[in-house]
């Protein structure tokens, strides 16, 4: 059993699962069948080529990634991931299938992370984000994704979704896990855009705007497929009591 654990932490387990993953991601997007719903103002900005700072929830992680873009122009799409072991197999399952990764959180290497995001987007590069990560509290918004907006200048724009049938998880993030051959919904909402002498109180009210948008549209994409919503983290919930920047 000792040797099991010491191999699952291994850089060859980790890059073993990492393949699987990103197999796992191209499986989505072959086998559901997706239905994508685009704000009329994100698909200008998608036709632009603009920079997006596009923001999904943690749990709903493999529904957006494995509907959207397996396999992004290099360079167009990147993904931050955070520091932790198991954001870096996320992270290098992702790489497998073309995105540029950025590694850090909220929690761990935030404001290093910030600027290499806030860099890659001055590029040009579109960059997602899960808000809510890595521990949450779940569908929570934190403060990091408005400052990045608010230093870069491009605009936040939800992305979510659900599938039916699906596995959701016990887990803090309520983890969604399609199943094969499932119908699939994705939502892009409005941008909203951060200026850039935004008050503390300005900052609050996009980090509440984005917000809103992500958990309305995740209602809305279970509605259409008759599925029961998974609630947000009540404020109060779990050892997170806020979401902090």
């Amino acid at each position: 059993m000792k040797i099991l654990k010491s191999w699952l932490r291994s850089d060859q387990a980790q890059s073993l699962f990492a393949l699987m993953v990103a197999g796992l991601i191209w499986f989505f997007y072959l086998s559901i069948r997706w239905t994508r719903h685009v704000d009329p103002e994100t698909e200008k900005l998608f036709k632009a080529g603009k920079p997006l700072i596009v923001c999904c929830w943690h749990g709903r992680m493999f529904v957006v990634v494995g509907g959207w873009h397996p396999r992004p122009r290099p360079g167009a799409l990147g993904f931050m991931t955070s520091g932790h072991r198991d954001g870096r197999m996320i992270g290098d399952a992702l790489r497998h299938i073309g995105y540029v990764v950025v590694h850090g959180s909220s929690r761990r290497g935030g404001a290093s992370a910030l600027r290499e995001m806030c860099r890659q987007l001055d590029k040009g590069m579109t960059m997602m984000i899960t808000p809510d990560g890595p521990k949450g509290p779940r569908m929570r918004i934190k403060m990091g994704a408005v400052k990045a907006a608010q230093l870069s200048g491009a605009p936040m724009v939800t992305l979510t979704g659900s599938t039916s049938p699906r596995k959701v998880f016990g887990t803090w993030d309520r983890f969604c896990l399609p199943f094969p051959w499932a119908r699939g919904v994705l939502h892009w909402g409005p941008p909203v855009y951060v200026p850039r002498d935004a008050d503390a109180a300005a900052l609050e009210r996009c980090r509440l705007a984005i917000e809103q948008s992500m958990n309305d549209l995740t209602n809305e994409a279970e509605r259409i497929l008759g599925q029961d919503e998974v609630p947000a983290a009540g404020l109060d919930e779990g050892p997170h009591r806020r979401a902090r920047a």
